[in-house]
């Protein structure tokens, strides 16, 4: 997974913040903004492009299919997982955080199945 090969965690600590202050001389918080979740996220989109080229250049489909079931069961044992370990101590500084990451993954993903589904109507 490159999220974590990038030094990156699912932990709110482990956030590149500096990322926000990269190639501008004052603060936006928009533009700012932007380069954080570009700096988090932005493996996961570059992923997703490179299985929707290889998937289809390729003429499989199924790979495609893998990528997005792969994507809908983390987020589902995530799910599962935060709601059994609801009363954990550690649930605020483990367990929600990797939710809350594996939640943004999953739309990410989503966003990207719809965006790859319109293009090919179109």
């Amino acid at each position: 997974h490159t999220f974590f090969a990038t030094n990156h965690g699912c932990a709110f600590n482990r956030l590149q913040y500096s990322a926000a202050f990269v190639a501008t001389m004052e603060f936006n918080f928009a533009l700012g903004g932007f380069q954080l979740f570009l700096n988090t996220f932005g493996w996961e989109i570059i992923g997703l492009i490179m299985v929707w080229i290889t998937s289809f250049m390729n003429n499989r489909p199924c790979l495609w299919t893998w990528y997005g079931f792969y994507q809908v069961m983390e987020s589902f044992l995530n799910v599962i997982s935060v709601s059994i370990l609801r009363r954990h101590l550690m649930v605020w500084a483990i367990y929600a955080p990797r939710f809350l990451f594996s939640s943004v993954f999953l739309i990410l993903n989503c966003f990207g199945q719809i965006v790859v589904y319109l293009l090919s109507v179109f």
